[in-house]
């Protein structure tokens, strides 16, 4: 499970209704209202959903933008320090290199 420390920047008129929305969240934590413009939350997932859920996030009515201030994954590294996931190696060795624009 990794966990996240989020600032999500908000327009001051939903800044209330995006709190709302944020903790309905399954994976989501709010810990209130920052200056009347961010609300400070933590994301509780795997580390392969973490960025699904910081989009998700960024497209509620009234969000500017979404901060990662600070992200573990320390409890997916396995004995060996190798991250665990649920990808196989064999599905890493078929990936197609980025393509450079």
């Amino acid at each position: 499970m990794a966990i996240s420390g989020l600032l999500i920047h908000c327009l001051k008129d939903d800044i209330q209704d995006v709190e709302k929305v944020v903790s309905s969240m399954e994976e989501m934590t709010t810990y209130g209202i920052h200056e009347d413009q961010y609300v400070i939350a933590v994301v509780e997932s795997p580390s392969d959903t973490i960025e699904r859920v910081v989009k998700k996030i960024g497209r509620i009515d009234g969000v500017l933008t979404v901060y990662t201030t600070y992200l573990t994954i320390e409890d997916e590294i396995d004995e060996d320090g190798n991250l665990k996931t649920n990808i196989s190696y064999e599905q890493v060795v078929k990936m197609e290199p980025k393509q450079n624009i």
